[in-house]
């Protein structure tokens, strides 16, 4: 199990490493916020703006 924290709410999120492929979003559970899988080795994230669409 991956586990890191929201990059908008700070609040845990927990995924598969099966299931995190690069360019995946991913969703926070407690405020929904979208989070891109930027790097699969090492993991990193970044939190979705409007502006990157």
């Amino acid at each position: 199990m991956i586990v890191f924290f929201c990059p908008d709410c700070r609040g845990k999120v927990e995924v598969e490493p099966s299931d995190v492929i690069e360019g995946d979003l991913l969703e926070c559970d407690l405020c929904g916020a979208e989070i891109l899988v930027v790097s699969e080795s090492p993991m990193k994230f970044k939190l979705v703006e409007e502006d990157d669409f």
